[in-house]
């Protein structure tokens, strides 16, 4: 399949890649390494960057679901401008050659070499092969004049099958022409053949040359068994069998020069275990090259493997990359936080990490400029926090909530995503949540998130306002903006379990009296409970109903449903009950809001908990409590991998 690489620094160039759905990679970035030498840019580091990810050489394209003319990025190692970048630790002028060190590392130019000499050898052999062609030709020609005339039915073919299959191959376009995928089996149908054509050959020379050697040449007359024809005949199969020789030994040297695809030795050069020692030294103290060039191959070591990872954390591999992630050359940063993910997926490294102050770091790189470096720097915050409970208060102690605050108004949509995946973890944490509601800054920030389009934050975001909530009804009451938010969510949305926790916050708003006339003040109150109540969840209808209720608590509120016609969602409810019990509220709800009494008739006095269990009693699900215990109407995600497959 092909596979189309297009970068900011070739604006005006395309690069295509043959590639298959097996390959590495490494396969594509080998390829991309043998055009930018075609071109003289072999000192140009990349990344390929497809689908918000960047690849790593040792998966394949299928892992990453690359498909048939997908496009890929070819994204510089060294950003936007490399002239201009100069080595953190270096005192000498930006862009210098001294700072940037050298481009490739040797060893990938040594593959690269081995290769083109393969490729350089592969073309001068091919254009021999066709040279002999066209004495191929020649002889096709000169056989009709030897004694043996009929030799040409069998040169003729041979001749023809090398000028109509024969493969076409140059170092720049590589095969050309419409049989380039049969090039192996005419090596070894025209080697075999070939042989054949040299067997009768040699018998015919040899027939001629026994003959004119036994009865000789008298006094040299053209006559006889010493003929011009005979003579011919001898030297012209002569000739054709060396022909056929050169030809057959190029063939097979051919057959096997064809085995090596372009790549091969790159490619396994790429994807071969590093020496962590080397690695580490060229992170610590090579140029700026080489410590991009570092922190690449350790985000692809990490990656790996978890050997890998604990050969790398035995080398001191936290502290360096720490250091790195701080650094001020974006490239490194990134993979420096790469690995850093990868590595603290293993709970003993986590704890590690956490021990040496990690987390301060990943917070810190939540502030980064760099959309990417912010993300990754989440990623891995992510990683620290949803697995170990005790990781979770160091988040707390170095000033988290504030900087996770600074990445939801500031960050990306997919390090927004984690922000509000992180407030989740942290939220089913009791002492972090009591923590969280003592603070305007989390909720505020959460509110912020819930304003995006993309529905997994607001889904984390609105799970984590819900917990909240639970924790400080009064801390949700004074966030007029999430109300509003709340009410306008059928604008955004029509994913049910976003309604259902948009509904049991607006639970919260209708039980406090203050908050419920506030509720009934929106002008799409009426719209907002409609759309929720035509739901056939049992859950989210319970909770409209319930809603309704409380509006009914007071003769002036009560005077506010009737006038926005509220009744009519409770008849609605009533005409497509989810079941039973749906039916019996609505019901209920109607009664009372067309009595002239005041306040709620059988449920009096009880608390928004207390109404919510006593209507889904039977429903595991249903209510902040519940939710708090499993996760209510969406838990929060398990493992690294499933925040990286949901971006």
């Amino acid at each position: 399949m092909l596979i189309y690489v297009t970068s900011e620094s070739f604006p005006n160039k395309t690069f295509v890649s043959l590639v298959s759905a097996g390959d590495k990679i490494a396969r594509v970035r080998a390829q991309m390494l043998h055009i930018l030498n075609n071109i003289g840019r072999i000192d140009y580091q990349f990344r390929l960057y497809y689908k918000s990810q960047f690849l790593q050489d040792a998966f394949t394209l299928s892992d990453y679901n690359i498909s048939d003319k997908a496009v890929v990025n070819m994204i510089s190692m060294a950003g936007k401008n490399e002239s201009v970048v100069a080595d953190p630790g270096s005192h000498s002028s930006l862009g210098s050659a001294e700072d940037l060190g050298r481009g490739q590392p040797e060893g990938i130019i040594d593959a690269l070499q081995k290769e083109i000499n393969i490729f350089r050898r592969r073309e001068r052999l091919v254009m021999d092969f066709r040279t002999l062609l066209q004495l191929h030709a020649l002889a096709s020609f000169l056989s009709v004049f030897t004694d043996y005339w009929y030799s040409v039915f069998w040169i003729v073919p041979l001749d023809l099958l090398g000028i109509f299959y024969a493969p076409q191959y140059t170092q720049v376009s590589g095969f050309v022409g419409s049989t380039e995928l049969q090039r192996k089996v005419f090596c070894v149908v025209y080697g075999v053949y070939g042989l054949l054509n040299l067997g009768a050959a040699v018998t015919l020379a040899s027939i001629h040359w026994i003959s004119i050697q036994n009865n000789g040449c008298p006094e040299w007359e053209a006559t006889g068994h010493c003929s011009t024809k005979t003579i011919f005949t001898a030297v012209f199969f002569t000739l054709w069998a060396v022909v056929l020789v050169l030809s057959d030994i190029i063939i097979w040297v051919l057959l096997w020069n064809f085995k090596f695809r372009n790549g091969d030795l790159v490619e396994k050069y790429l994807v071969q275990e590093r020496d962590i020692e080397k690695v580490m030294h060229a992170a610590k103290f090579g140029k700026l090259r080489e410590k991009r060039t570092a922190a690449y191959e350790l985000a692809g070591m990490a990656a790996s493997g978890d050997d890998n990872k604990f050969r790398i954390v035995a080398e001191g591999g936290l502290d360096v990359l720490n250091s790195m992630a701080l650094g001020h050359d974006q490239t490194i940063q990134e993979h420096a936080i790469e690995a850093l993910s990868e590595l603290l997926t293993i709970p003993s490294i986590q704890d590690a990490f956490v021990e040496t102050g990690g987390v301060r770091t990943l917070t810190a790189l939540l502030h980064s400029p760099h959309p990417r470096v912010s993300q990754e720097a989440a990623m891995a915050l992510y990683v620290v926090v949803s697995d170990s409970e005790e990781n979770k208060g160091a988040v707390i102690a170095e000033h988290g909530l504030e900087d996770l605050a600074h990445a939801a108004y500031h960050g990306s949509l997919s390090c927004q995503r984690m922000v509000a995946s992180i407030y989740l973890e942290l939220a089913f944490n009791s002492e972090i949540r009591v923590a969280m509601a003592a603070r305007n800054i989390p909720v505020q920030a959460l509110i912020h998130l819930c304003k995006g389009k993309d529905p997994m934050t607001l889904r984390f975001s609105l799970q984590t306002l819900e917990l909240l909530a639970i924790e400080s009804p009064e801390l949700i009451y004074a966030q007029e903006e999430l109300l509003e938010l709340l009410i306008c969510l059928p604008l955004v949305t029509v994913e049910e379990r976003l309604y259902l926790l948009a509904g049991k916050i607006l639970l919260y708003y209708a039980e406090n009296p203050e908050t419920c006339e506030k509720m009934l003040d929106q002008e799409k109150l009426r719209e907002c409970l409609s759309t929720f109540a035509r739901s056939e969840n049992p859950i989210l209808q319970k909770v409209i109903a319930k809603v309704i209720f409380c509006t009914l608590d007071k003769k002036h509120t009560k005077l506010q449903a009737r006038e926005l016609k509220l009744d009519e969602i409770l008849t609605a409810i009533k005409a497509n009950p989810a079941d039973r019990e749906c039916w019996d509220m609505a019901d209920q709800g109607l009664q009372v809001m067309n009595s002239e009494d005041e306040g709620l008739v059988n449920l009096p006095s009880l608390s928004t908990l207390e109404k919510v269990k006593r209507m889904g009693e039977n429903s595991r699900s249903f209510g902040s409590r519940t939710s708090l215990q499993s996760g209510g109407s969406g838990s929060s995600l398990s493992s690294t991998s499933n925040v990286k497959k949901e971006q």
